[in-house]
């Protein structure tokens, strides 16, 4: 039974890192070419509207959709009940936001948000339609549908997107692409998904779910406000072109982090459910998930901190060059990130969405206090504040993974401590290469190269848990496909 999970946890990682690979990729190019089209402003627009558009990512992410992988019998029942209610809140979440619209302007003093808003936030009803199809997926580990529909949406998503933005139309061109990915998923999901709902409302269904459920959508709310409320701040404070750097900032250095969050959660959190009542075993698959995402993070990070300058001033046209030192402060927050999330679904897997929103409001009181005083200080010191809480958030969710699983800060320190030296290592000798190359060009050609064969020839060297199995793998393929 361990040899059958493993093997399916194995094929859903791969299947899961070229989806997420691949929508990063899609979003790296395209996000380049409308970055180089369009103002900090249209950027700054839309930013402030992060905050509602995060909480459509509530209904396919947080709530029912969680107990319905957790549980490991769930009925036709459970999935036609959980997409009623869902489709229901979506929709009278969307007319909320709709009749908001004109206040919304108001606030940011930008008269067109009334109808950026009614058209964007399609997205929320959109998302919840294939809320279960993509629930069904990631508990039966059929990421290879998955990652089709949400590169097939992307791409052409993307597409329309830069064909608007060459035609002069601004801002309209990223509410395309974010509208157009949601709309094309919800369709492919349908197509390639043979579940449908049936005429069944099961409230014992609800009364079973809501208790581990609303815990999760309280907590989900609260994360999702507060982690999209600096463009708000900065928009309501600072202007829609500082708003416009921030929110190109983060959606960067986001790329990367959010990459690996996202392909360690697609699988980590169905194989947590399944070996909840086996502590020990759970606690040797987080740690191995824990030196895993440490092999990754750290090196990616600390690389783009290295060629930040270069990157975004060739990659994005100097007119984004003032987003340079956000980059380089959020690629910091965003090494904790991938910990975090990973903890947040470890706790869940053992039915502690309570503790996770006694945790997330505890850590809002602390982001809200440094808001509330450095508001006025300027975005550099809200974004210090944001790492500080980035790096409490990641020591609250060890403390209380030493309590549940008896992984304390001792072992987690050891599972990441190589990966972190030799990044650190291998981003101060990338630097000195830096300041001897000519030009940016020569940097952002040359540094990524040096960075990488130290960091692997370290790795190698020393001999390192996650290279070797990585390697183990890729003679393992390679070895099949001779044989074939």
């Amino acid at each position: 039974m361990e040899e059958n999970l493993k093997r399916k946890t194995t094929k859903a990682l791969v299947w899961s890192t070229a989806d997420k690979l691949g929508q990063q990729l899609f979003y790296l190019v395209a996000g380049i070419i409308l970055a180089r089209q369009l103002s900090p402003e249209d950027y700054g627009k839309v930013g402030v509207l992060t905050i509602f558009i995060a909480l459509s990512g509530i209904l396919i992410d947080s709530g029912f959709s969680s107990a319905l992988i957790r549980k490991k019998e769930a009925t036709q029942a459970d999935y036609s009940t959980v997409f009623y209610v869902n489709v229901a809140i979506s929709c009278v979440l969307y007319g909320l936001l709709y009749a908001a619209a004109p206040y919304i302007a108001v606030f940011f003093k930008v008269p067109d948000l009334i109808y950026i808003c009614r058209i964007l936030f399609l997205v929320i009803p959109l998302n919840a339609l294939s809320l279960i199809q993509q629930t069904l997926l990631l508990k039966h580990f059929k990421l290879f549908v998955s990652a089709r529909v949400n590169l097939w949406s992307l791409g052409i998503a993307s597409v329309v997107a830069i064909v608007m933005a060459y035609g002069g139309m601004g801002v309209w061109s990223l509410v395309a692409q974010t509208l157009g990915l949601s709309l094309f998923r919800a369709v492919f999901f349908w197509v390639f998904n043979d579940w449908r709902p049936r005429w069944i409302f099961r409230m014992a269904s609800l009364r079973e779910f809501f208790g581990y459920s609303s815990n999760l959508v309280v907590s989900g709310i609260i994360n999702n406000v507060f982690n999209k409320i600096y463009p708000i701040i900065i928009g309501k404070f600072y202007g829609m072109t500082q708003t416009g750097y921030y929110t190109q900032a983060d959606k960067y250095q986001d790329i990367a982090s959010s990459l690996i969050s996202n392909i360690f959660r697609s699988v980590a959190f169905p194989v947590f459910s399944k070996v909840q009542d086996d502590l020990q075993r759970l606690k040797r698959i987080c740690r191995k998930n824990v030196r895993a995402i440490a092999f990754f993070i750290f090196p990616i990070m600390l690389l783009m901190v290295v060629v930040s300058y270069p990157l975004i001033s060739i990659m994005l046209k100097e007119q984004w060059v003032p987003s340079v030192p956000y980059f380089r402060l959020l690629c910091f927050s965003g090494i904790c990130s991938p910990f975090i999330i990973l903890f947040f679904d470890l706790f869940n897997s053992l039915g502690y969405s309570r503790l996770n929103l006694q945790l997330e409001i505890g850590k809002k009181i602390y982001l809200f206090a440094g808001i509330a005083l450095f508001y006025s200080s300027g975005i550099l010191w809200l974004i210090g504040w944001w790492i500080s809480y980035s790096v409490l958030s990641l020591a609250a969710s060890i403390f209380f993974a030493r309590r549940f699983l008896g992984y304390g800060f001792g072992e987690y320190v050891k599972d990441i401590f190589p990966y972190f030296i030799l990044a650190l290592a291998s981003a101060i000798l990338s630097c000195g290469v830096y300041l001897l190359l000519p030009s940016d060009l020569w940097r952002l050609c040359l540094v990524p190269v040096v960075y990488v064969v130290l960091y692997l020839g370290g790795a190698y060297m020393l001999k390192l848990e996650m290279l070797q199995e990585m390697l183990s793998m890729l003679k393992s393929r390679v070895k099949r496909g001779g044989e074939a």
